[in-house]
């Protein structure tokens, strides 16, 4: 079984050199393995910005200095960890932009994709980059270097191909993905809701702009190996039964629900709200859930517990500063260990009553929310001292 995070980004390079503006410059490479690896228990990540030229250095580096490997069937190892090396470019599609990823089985492979479309991008050290070129042409750049594609956070109203671009794929891409990832503020059953994804394997990850968020979304992989191929063959297989999804509860997600700009606001009415329902503006952010419910061809049905899990990562559940975080990484090792593993009699000499409390709530999806929107987090709703 593979815990696997297959959208983290780059701060900065090693040379100091800035990759994702908008991510925390502690985010490199070297601390992101050692992160997901031994705080987070993840076995397989995906670096969406090995496309810059100061991440491809890093990973030359690492490789001369013998702290990762390359894997014969695609990938890198770092000490049980596996690296798979991808690309996040913004495209337009219809009348919108959407994000995409790719993934390639090494450095050499991602080379060839870079030069396939260089004059498409003008800055090859950022990340998310707009590529100036079709759909088709970016697809056919990715095939011959034998990568594999996915639509990025698909439900998003911000670079979401369904939230920004379209109510079907087929509509507006030439060929339907083998893959999505679902993003923040969305879950399985939702993207079940349309018709079309019926046979596409369904990714959650944590797109983190820091250490602190690897693994805030990840998913279970089952039956395959940790490897670039064992990726490509689970979609190639369309192994939709392989994959166990990790995510937060989608109210917590900060697009979840209609926003309305003039009120300042989120809706919580019932969807779909596509204006304010107090003051009936349309200036808003719609909700993912709002922007769902507008399109769905199927009824909307409650997940599957065995194939979608609702975690809320463990420093968002209240009572978790810090130091108990330290306090119960120093005890059990991962983050993995204490939201899924470590027993109730474990838990409570380490965290007390309370915290073990909301830890067993977390895994039995009992928490309550305040429903998040237009950027803002949902939060967690403190009712242990009522019940």
């Amino acid at each position: 079984m593979i815990y696997a995070d297959l959208h983290i980004h780059i701060g900065q390079s090693l040379d100091n050199k800035l990759v994702k503006v908008t991510a925390s410059k502690s985010l490199t490479l070297p601390n992101i393995l050692e992160v997901a690896r031994d705080i987070k228990g993840l076995n397989m990540i995906g670096i969406v910005d090995a496309h810059s030229e100061g991440v491809r250095n890093d990973f030359r580096t690492l490789l001369t200095s013998g702290e990762i490997h390359s894997l014969a069937e695609g990938g890198y190892a770092a000490k049980g960890l596996t690296i798979i090396p991808g690309h996040e470019i913004e495209l337009q599609i219809g009348e919108g932009n959407a994000h995409f990823l790719a993934y390639f089985p090494s450095l050499g492979h991602m080379e060839d994709y870079v030069r396939e479309i260089r004059a498409a991008t003008k800055n090859w050290q950022l990340s998310t980059q707009k590529g100036h070129l079709q759909i088709e042409q970016w697809l056919e750049a990715v095939r011959k270097a034998e990568g594999i594609w996915l639509p990025a956070h698909a439900f998003t109203p911000h670079k979401g191909i369904y939230g920004n671009c379209c109510r079907r794929l087929a509509d507006v891409l030439p060929i339907l993905p083998r893959g999505l990832e679902i993003g923040l503020s969305a879950d399985r059953a939702m993207a079940k809701s349309i018709s079309e994804l019926e046979n596409v394997v369904l990714f959650s990850n944590s797109d983190a702009h820091s250490l602190t968020n690897i693994a805030r979304e990840y998913n279970l992989l089952e039956g395959v190996e940790s490897s670039f191929q064992g990726l490509d063959d689970l979609l190639l297989i369309n192994s939709k039964g392989s994959v166990r999804n990790f995510g937060l509860p989608p109210k917590v997600g900060k697009y979840h629900r209609t926003y309305c700009l003039h009120c300042e606001r989120v809706a919580l009415t019932s969807p779909p709200q596509l204006s304010c329902p107090v003051c009936g503006s349309h200036h808003i952010v719609t909700g993912v859930l709002d922007r769902v419910v507008s399109i769905a061809d199927k009824t909307l049905n409650d997940n599957d517990p065995s194939h979608y899990v609702y975690q809320v990562p463990l420093q968002r559940l209240p009572g978790i500063g810090p130091k108990m975080y330290q306090r119960l990484l120093n005890h059990f090792k991962t983050e993995m260990a204490v939201l899924h593993e470590v027993s109730e009699e474990e838990l409570i000499p380490v965290a007390g009553e309370k915290i073990t409390a909301w830890i067993l709530k977390a895994r039995r999806n009992d928490l309550k929310f305040i429903s998040g929107g237009g950027g803002v987090f949902g939060k967690v709703l403190d009712i242990l001292s009522f019940e």
